[in-house]
């Protein structure tokens, strides 16, 4: 299984366990999971969150198993934020790029953001955009009011197609139509059951979403649950528990 959403490092509004790099990787094997996208939770915080990028890739160089794909995040509003980008891209290897609008304070609709999706689009990388980190229901007060939501990030999609993006952290509308450029994370479905997770299936196919914890931020066992009940093939339980991640992050052998 290869979990596409989790991170490691410190959050300064909420004590977190099992957030170093060599925790999450054990917490993540027990539950059956061979291969994680990790990003840093610094980079949400840091004045210059291309510091969290660098922290990532010296926690990752200790750790030669290739269980890791690491993904930078990115202030398109930064400067020389294109620098930083190539030296994620060429020198760390990561194989994508966060984007955080509410929180490091621009618009998901301007120019600067606009410009790191047409960069993404050169190195082929997806650009990963959570709808948000921590549910605003229980959010410190510094913290985002609001989410971003799905509709902001299906819309950067349809402006983008020859970007790929993947929407963390949301439940997509069950009969939606999103672009083909667009993949979906799974851990903010409703219904631990799989209901709402199989209606967005039947309408935007298997092959467009991801399986993923939001560890450690959350407990992995709901979104086991929701893979596990959602009324799949054995085909399309393959794709989203790790096929689609693999040849997103370039990862097929």
């Amino acid at each position: 299984m290869f979990d596409v959403n989790t991170a490691i490092g410190h959050w300064p509004f909420r004590r977190l366990t099992r957030n170093t790099l060599p925790e999450l990787k054990d917490h993540l094997q027990s539950f059956g999971i061979t291969h994680a996208a990790v990003t840093h939770n610094h980079a949400a915080c840091y004045q210059n969150c291309h510091d969290a990028n660098i922290e990532l890739f010296e926690a990752l160089s200790n750790d030669k198993s290739g269980f890791f794909v690491g993904i930078a995040t990115i202030n398109p509003t930064y400067a020389a934020w294109q620098r930083d980008l190539e030296c994620c891209v060429k020198k760390f290897d990561f194989r994508g790029v966060r984007i955080l609008p509410k929180y490091h304070n621009y618009r998901i609709n301007s120019r600067d953001c606009w410009e790191l999706c047409d960069e993404a689009a050169k190195y082929q990388l997806p650009v990963i955009i959570p709808n948000e980190l921590v549910n605003c229901r229980q959010r410190f007060w510094m913290e985002p009011d609001e989410a971003l939501g799905a509709g902001s990030i299906e819309m950067t999609a349809r402006r983008f197609p020859d970007t790929t993006f993947i929407g963390m952290e949301t439940a997509f509308p069950e009969n939606s139509n999103p672009p083909k450029n667009l993949y979906v994370e799974m851990s903010r479905f409703l219904s631990c059951y799989g209901r709402k997770l199989n209606k967005y299936i039947v309408s935007a196919g298997a092959d467009h979403v991801l399986f993923g914890s939001g560890a450690p931020f959350k407990e992995i066992e709901p979104a086991l649950l929701k893979l596990h009940h959602t009324e799949l093939s054995e085909a399309d339980r393959e794709l989203i528990s790790h096929k689609n991640a693999e040849k997103l992050f370039k990862l097929q052998s």
